[in-house]
């Protein structure tokens, strides 16, 4: 039994009182009138019921961006088309018409030529020379009318090693259809436009992932080990920034072999911009990772005996996930204008496949622009994608600063 300590008086509860019980009634407390009752679903609990997580709150902060929400429709409108271009495309890419070289667009008409409410057709051109100038001129023809319709057999596509011939819409007597115009061999320009979607949104999401990937690992482990590691690494980086970017991609891939096969080219083309393209990510993460590295949630983890891989990916790339993200919608649309921009000078990706770029490498063998202004419509592809990624880019970065009054 423990000694009693005589300068401490043993308390003693209030008799028909147990020793559990207070002897203060809760009920007789008195209130400070300056201070209002908590009622049951008040402000305390509302505020528990609403708490969002960090994604919830991007989501939320996002939502309230117009700017942003409208570059990700039209996103995800264009991967739309890139998916299911063999069903929105009328034609495939490499179907001719050789009564149509260089034949231009044909409008969509409701109205006949009688003036009359008539079922949605287009109409075929007839040929005309100008004696003056010589140049031949395309007169819409109501003869070769062709009356549209929908889900029309055409030709096979494939879709997840699935084979289709029905196309979105068509002619129904089989008559061709181009809404762009067709090019020097006789090939639709807006099937063509819409095969090119998938060929060029496939580079550019497999060098963004590819570079963000490799950056990502580079910078994070770059930034966090440090030392010699470090070193080597922030070196590589800037030889390969030292030198100008165009000459070397054209260097580079100019040493690509021309008769290998199309598919081989792609993927040592992807190769190349990937090459040169992971530099920036990794110096950027680098910088976040060395920042972050001293902070008290990395030093515990080391102090419980973490590993080196579970601190770099369970602690710091998850708080640097957010700027991959951004990084990754600024990164793709300037994989599009590079792609476009090589193919387009005949050094990118090779026939018969085809891109946004090789489209309007055409171009250039044709003498003169003006008479077929329709061929340059995949520019309009080329500004849409890059305008829509950059809004959805901005929108992100947005929603995610904590500092940001969106």
């Amino acid at each position: 039994m423990a000694a009693r300590r005589p300068d401490v008086e043993e308390f003693s509860p209030p008799v028909g009182t147990s020793q559990l019980e207070s002897p203060i009634d809760p009920g007789k407390h008195e209130v400070d009138p300056a201070i209002p009752p908590v009622e049951e679903g008040g402000p305390a609990e509302a505020v528990a019921a609403t708490s969002l997580s960090y994604s919830q709150l991007v989501m939320r902060r996002f939502r309230r961006n117009n700017y942003g929400m409208v570059g990700l429709v039209i996103c995800i409108l264009i991967i739309f088309i890139a998916v299911f271009s063999g069903f929105l495309a009328p034609y495939a890419s490499s179907t001719t018409d050789t009564r149509a070289l260089y034949s231009p667009p044909q409008l969509i008409r409701i109205i006949s030529p009688e003036g009359t409410l008539a079922r949605p057709h287009v109409l075929g051109f007839a040929e005309d020379m100008d004696m003056n100038t010589f140049e031949i001129k395309f007169i819409p023809d109501p003869e070769q009318r062709a009356n549209l319709a929908f889900f029309v057999k055409g030709d096979e596509w494939k879709l997840f090693g699935l084979t289709f011939d029905r196309h979105l819409f068509g002619t129904v007597d089989g008559q061709p259809i181009h809404l762009l115009g067709t090019d020097g061999l006789g090939r639709d320009i807006f099937s063509r436009m819409l095969h090119g979607t998938r060929i060029t949104l496939l580079m550019g999401f497999l060098v963004m992932l590819a570079s963000g990937i490799i950056g990502s690992i580079m910078g994070v482990s770059s930034g966090y080990f440090g030392g010699f590691y470090d070193l080597f690494v922030q070196r590589l980086v800037e030889f390969i920034k030292s030198f100008p970017d165009l000459p070397l991609y054209l260097v580079l891939v100019s040493l690509l072999p021309r008769r290998a096969d199309a598919a081989l080219i792609f993927i040592m083309f992807a190769g190349i911009l990937v090459l040169l393209g992971w530099a920036d990510v990794s110096r950027e993460l680098r910088g976040k990772v060395m920042s972050m590295r001293g902070l008290e949630y990395v030093r515990a983890a080391e102090a419980v005996g973490a590993g080196s891989g579970r601190i770099l990916f369970r602690h710091l790339l998850p708080n640097v996930f957010s700027h991959i993200i951004v990084w990754a919608t600024y990164a793709l649309p300037n994989v599009i204008l590079l792609e476009s921009f090589l193919s387009f000078l005949g050094v990118g990706v090779q026939a018969p496949m085809v891109s946004w770029g090789s489209m309007l490498n055409q171009v250039l063998d044709f003498q003169s622009f003006s008479a077929a202004p329709w061929m340059m419509a995949p520019v309009i592809m080329i500004v849409l994608s890059v305008l829509a990624f950059n809004a959805f880019g901005d929108g992100l970065r947005d929603a995610m600063d904590p500092y940001s009054n969106v």
